[in-house]
């Protein structure tokens, strides 16, 4: 039984690695949007803040690439970050850079709590060289509807 579960748990860690070709789009996207990249930036900064942390602010480049991502896994229907050194090269994004991924929050202050609850997330969030964010949400006719993408770059 752990062997199957152990066989269990590589296999959702390589399917998270998938590429974006690897993501056919099977989803109508109805919409996506930027706009909630400001507020996001409020809320990061804050939480980033209170542990000693430098604020961010909002980058035009970071929110088209937060904006590609999150349109690719709403058409998907699916999470997951793909080739993402190859992404920020093609977005011009250099230094320390991460990716948050959520799927059905209906608001970007729920999305930020749940990247707050999960540790891997929360420790991009808290990342010591972020300076700059971008952060996009995709609305789909899929199973969770919304998709949001959070970059983070020094």
């Amino acid at each position: 039984m752990r062997i199957a579960a152990f066989c269990a748990l590589i296999a959702l860690g390589l399917a998270g690695c998938a590429s974006d070709s690897a993501l056919a789009p099977s989803h109508k996207i109805l919409a996506s949007s930027t706009t909630d990249a400001a507020a996001a930036a409020q809320l990061i900064s804050a939480y980033r803040v209170s542990r000693g942390l430098s604020p961010v602010t909002v980058d035009s480049r970071l929110n088209e690439a937060a904006e590609h991502q999150a349109r690719v896994v709403a058409a998907a229907g699916r999470l997951s970050h793909g080739n993402f050194i190859k992404r920020m090269d093609q977005f011009g994004i250099i230094g320390y850079s991460a990716e948050n991924l959520s799927a059905g929050a209906k608001s970007v202050d729920a999305t930020i709590g749940r990247w707050k609850a999960s540790p891997g997330h929360n420790s991009n969030l808290l990342m010591p060289q972020a300076r700059r964010i971008g952060l996009a949400r995709a609305d789909a006719d899929s199973r969770y509807g919304r998709y949001w993408a959070l970059v983070i770059g020094q």
